[in-house]
């Protein structure tokens, strides 16, 4: 009987002693879960500040004095220099670019953080696109605009994404469209108020402007040697005089090579009789040929001197070409 009470005791006791250090141990199991548990979570946070900022150390934001409401101001008190100046095209050329640009749907997106306006992002490319050098690199445009130096980036992307889709809307010309009649009728109109009547008949112009790159190119790069010692593309534009709109272009061609060559490898050059009717014609400078639908100035002689008709005749056509 006490063999029996004893091992009684023992088991009772012992049973107790083990529950106690399981209860003790599955507390302790529940504190270091809810510890791993904690630490899981400030990891996803800080993951998620870290995805957000880009940066591991808190930093202080750059001064910046934006300089975008200046184009509104010039625009109120008509001072079109200034306007043209920075974004190089006027307020109403600019307003129409907005106009076609911005129901594109590179400008909309699904982010809590939304997109500066289009008349924005335009302004920004514009100014970077219409500049060379010092002012045109990524910092200071981003000072100009008051932004970082990412956002101009993406600004430049999508709106060229944009232009470069709206490219067969806008660069175009059709003598058989009506909107490209009027237009053309329009244009005839101001060269006769530069001119003459006679002279309506040329309602384009012609010229070239070279792109210059950033150094001598790896391959064939003395072939982007131009006549100004840069290295450079060389690009023909033919535009509308009276709102400089393009109707046909040509570019990335080498620097070294004469407008009249790069002339030769335009559209309206190969098929002129797709852009002019009779009695119509381009206005171009002496680099170019002379062409019965391409009319250039008179070239001086190195012998004798140039006739005053001819004078006359060239001062009347640079103000309807410049």
């Amino acid at each position: 009987m006490l063999s029996d009470s004893s091992l009684s005791d023992f088991t009772v006791d012992t049973l107790l002693s083990l529950l106690e250090t399981s209860e003790a141990s599955f507390i302790a199991g529940l504190t270091l879960s809810h510890q791993i548990l904690t630490f899981e979570n400030t990891i996803v946070a800080l993951t998620d500040e870290v995805e957000k900022s880009h940066y591991l150390a808190a930093r202080t934001k750059a001064p910046r004095a934006p300089q975008l409401q200046l184009l509104e101001e010039w625009c109120l008190n008509n001072d079109l220099k200034k306007f043209h100046c920075k974004l190089c095209v006027d307020p109403d050329v600019f307003t129409s670019l907005v106009r076609k640009l911005e129901n594109h749907p590179i400008f909309s997106n699904n982010s809590h953080n939304p997109q500066l306006p289009v008349s924005v992002q335009l302004a920004i490319f514009l100014n970077g696109v219409g500049h060379y050098g010092n002012g045109a690199t990524t910092e200071d445009v981003a000072e100009w605009a008051g932004v970082s130096i990412g956002t101009v980036y993406n600004c430049y992307r999508q709106v060229m994404i944009a232009l470069l889709q709206l490219h067969d809307d806008v660069i175009h010309f059709d003598p058989m469209e009506p909107e490209d009649q009027q237009e053309r009728d329009r244009v005839k109109q101001w060269v006769k108020s530069c001119s003459c009547p006679e002279w309506r008949g040329g309602f384009m112009c012609v010229n070239g402007s070279p792109f210059n790159l950033f150094q001598k190119p790896g391959w064939h790069g003395e072939g982007f040697y131009d006549r100004k010692s840069r290295y450079s593309l060389s690009a023909q534009v033919v535009i509308l005089p009276h709102n400089l709109r393009i109707v046909d272009y040509m570019i990335g061609v080498p620097g070294s090579l004469h407008n009249s060559n790069v002339f030769s490898r335009t559209r309206i050059y190969r098929h002129p009789e797709t852009f002019l009717g009779a009695d119509e014609w381009i206005w171009a400078d002496s680099a170019y040929p002379s062409l019965p639908w391409c009319i250039v100035p008179f070239k001086r002689s190195s012998t004798e001197p140039m006739p005053n008709a001819h004078k006359i005749f060239n001062q009347h056509l640079s103000k309807v070409r410049i």
